[in-house]
């Protein structure tokens, strides 16, 4: 089995690629991810050098978008851990008798709301707008949720629950702050 590798250098267009040529694949081409960070594109030994330019024109966008979308989820992955941390510690700290959410993750759908949670199911969803915004105030808007799985409306007994919170009103002046700025923008006044 003769294998037989050269490095192109990376360009303003795409990452540094090793080519592997090997007389064992006849037919085969395949580019992808190696573990030391540089693609491996392994051909077999007759190709050209214009059928590796190619094959990576075609095949590198398939797979740039495929690393995009594996990062993103990881990114992604790590910002609902922040969540679900949050939410433990506001749950152990001021709602103990709450259930644990079985799912609290960020989403783009929501342009309305701050937030909302399914109580049957366990769920909480966090508008991405709250992202970036200060702790107290995006914990306010988890706890708020969490009181949900206790109280399902915005009942007297939710609102007992919710003053637990020792930041409520100082997050609610930054809500509403954060809402007059949105609806003046909308507006065209800003």
């Amino acid at each position: 089995m003769a294998t037989s590798r050269e490095i192109l250098p990376a360009t303003a267009s795409r990452p540094e690629i090793e080519v592997v040529r090997s007389t064992r694949r006849t037919r085969t081409v395949q580019l992808a991810p190696h573990k030391d960070g540089r693609l491996r594109l392994m051909v077999p030994a007759t190709s050209t050098d214009r059928e590796i330019e190619d094959y990576l024109r075609r095949m590198l966008p398939k797979v740039e978008a495929r690393r995009a979308r594996k990062d993103a989820g990881t990114q992604r992955g790590a910002l609902d851990e922040f969540l679900r941390e949050r939410a433990d510690y506001l749950r152990a700290t001021y709602l103990p008798e709450a259930p644990e959410p079985l799912s609290i993750r960020w989403v783009t759908n929501q342009k309305q709301r701050w937030a909302s949670a399914t109580p049957a199911e366990r769920t909480i969803r966090i508008s991405h707008t709250l992202q970036g915004a200060p702790e107290y105030a995006l914990d306010s808007v988890i706890f708020h949720e969490l009181c949900h799985f206790l109280e399902p409306n915005h009942s007297p007994a939710f609102r007992a629950l919710e003053a637990r919170y020792p930041y409520l009103e100082k997050a609610r002046g930054f809500l509403e702050g954060v809402t007059f700025g949105q609806r003046a923008q909308q507006a065209g006044r800003v």
